[in-house]
């Protein structure tokens, strides 16, 4: 009776044991851990996606945005200062945007501004970097393989950007090509083609003119005179903003806008030529007074303006307004 009882006592103990080893293997707090491990990785994946997909389709395009803008900005002093056009402007357009640099020297220390400093393209990726490590804890790199300009308007400059992006954390890996776009206005801009051609005396900025092309008169040329404003003709023979960086005097049917020559501000203020300002500086008409007209109306105020048959179709000026030059 004493052996049974003591087996009994024996295997009871076992299956005592036996429970307490299934309570605390299934017990519902080893699942809530592991629930909260799993919420805790979700919520970090989501995060880090987030900020892949802001990085993408956020940062990047108002980084690419702010640099572009201040590049074509130090472009256009960079012109000023050294009274020369850019033999090759998306190489020179690359190397400032992402260095600060043009031919390895700072352009800031040859324009005397203080605007690529810290704002390239380089610096602002840099900061993302440190953000991203200081607060996801997660390690990414950015390759910058290309950035360039291009125009398919006449009054807004694109800019595009290639990228290879790699965020590493202790959850995931991310690897991303991206290829962002920007648009920025030409808008308050100086026209280089005037600083260069003029050195430095005649300066001005990019404004678009209001005037509808089938809407052209005497007074709204003789404002569009005063006022310095550009206008895009269809068919345009004249060539972009972008292209005046390089004297590259040939038709953008795109993206073509002129401005005209205001005499008062030049000297000498009578030329045989056509007062429009590609055509005014490649001096194309030297020799060819018969098939010039001198817009005597606007004389009172732009004494020599003149225009080739054209032009005075294109602003829709009269015999009235105007005289055979010779």
């Amino acid at each position: 009776m004493g052996k049974i009882n003591r087996k009994g006592i024996f295997f009871t103990f076992i299956a005592i044991t036996m429970m307490v080893v299934f309570v605390l293997v299934f017990t519902p707090q080893a699942d809530v851990s592991l629930r909260k491990d799993t919420q805790s990785v979700r919520i970090r994946l989501n995060t880090l996606n987030s900020y892949v997909d802001d990085f993408e389709n956020g940062y990047l395009e108002t980084i690419l945005r702010a640099t572009t803008h201040k590049t074509i900005l130090s472009l256009v002093f960079y012109m000023n200062s050294t009274g020369a056009y850019l033999p090759n402007l998306n190489a020179a357009f690359s190397e400032v945007s992402i260095n600060g640099t043009i031919n390895k020297v700072p352009i800031d220390t040859i324009t005397g501004k203080k605007i690529m400093d810290n704002n390239t393209l380089t610096n602002w990726t840099n900061k993302i970097i440190k953000a991203a490590q200081d607060t996801l804890n997660a390690n990414t790199t950015i390759k910058i393989n290309s950035v360039s300009v291009y125009q398919t308007n006449p009054w807004n400059i694109d800019a595009k950007l290639d990228v290879n992006l790699t965020v590493v954390s202790n959850v995931a890996v991310w690897k991303e090509k991206s290829i962002v776009t920007t648009t920025i206005s030409i808008e308050g801009l100086h026209d280089p083609y005037y600083l260069v051609n003029t050195n430095k005396r005649y300066t001005n900025q990019i404004k678009k003119s209001s005037v509808n092309f089938n809407e052209w008169n005497l007074s709204r040329v003789r404002e569009h005179l005063r006022n310095g404003t550009y206008v895009h003709w269809q068919s345009s023979g004249a060539p972009s903003f972008l292209m005046r960086f390089t004297n590259t005097i040939s038709n953008s049917s795109c993206c073509g806008i002129e401005s005209l020559v205001n005499p008062n501000k030049i000297t000498p203020s009578d030329r045989t030529e056509r007062y429009v300002d590609y055509l005014f500086w490649n001096q194309s008409f030297a020799g060819k007074c018969k098939e010039l007209y001198n817009i005597t109306d606007l004389w009172d105020e732009f004494k020599y303006f003149k225009l080739d048959l054209d032009h005075v179709a294109k602003y829709n000026l009269t015999g009235q307004n105007t005289k055979k030059a010779c």
